[in-house]
């Protein structure tokens, strides 16, 4: 291929796509951690079941609502919303209006926030059946017998009483 044609190519892929499409295209990773883990997580729109913590795969053009459930622990909800970038929007109107065109249908000039989501769920008042367990981690803070607690379940709380 002769360089004119080579130049023609070139410009005719620039134009004929968005700059959001270039740079990062129509779906976006959004990594989900849960306190405790291993809970149900379902998107709306639905896109799948899946089960924390995970990584998400999402369309850019749409806002979603992950609902988490888990036995024994109330229901909890993140909100997901779509916004247009900025600089995208620019850089597509300085390239051309097709690129907008292939941006806006692609849904490629939109950006989901937050990009990591973590949620911690209460335990359910109705005594479910959650862990029948709560492990309770003792460290020594720094060498001085200060003593650092910390439990592996959310809504714990440790009394120490001096005996």
């Amino acid at each position: 291929m002769n360089t004119p044609r080579k130049a023609l190519s070139t410009l005719a892929a620039l134009l004929l796509t968005g700059c959001g499409a270039i740079m990062h295209g129509p779906r976006q990773s959004i990594d989900v951690q849960s306190a405790p883990t291993g809970v149900k997580l379902e998107t709306s729109p639905a896109t799948g079941t899946f089960t924390t913590p995970t990584t998400l795969n999402l369309e850019r053009k749409n806002n979603y609502v992950l609902t988490f459930t888990s036995p024994g622990y109330n229901p909890a909800t993140a909100n997901l919303t779509n916004g247009i970038g900025t600089g995208t929007l620019v850089a597509d109107i300085f390239l051309g209006l097709v690129g907008v065109i292939v941006d806006a249908a692609t849904g490629s000039w939109y950006g989901l926030n937050p990009e990591t989501v973590n949620v911690t769920l209460t335990r359910a008042t109705d005594g479910g059946d959650g862990p029948r367990e709560i492990h309770i981690q003792l460290r020594d803070a720094d060498g001085n017998g200060h003593v650092q607690l910390r439990p592996d379940a959310p809504g714990v709380t440790v009394y120490v009483r001096k005996r």
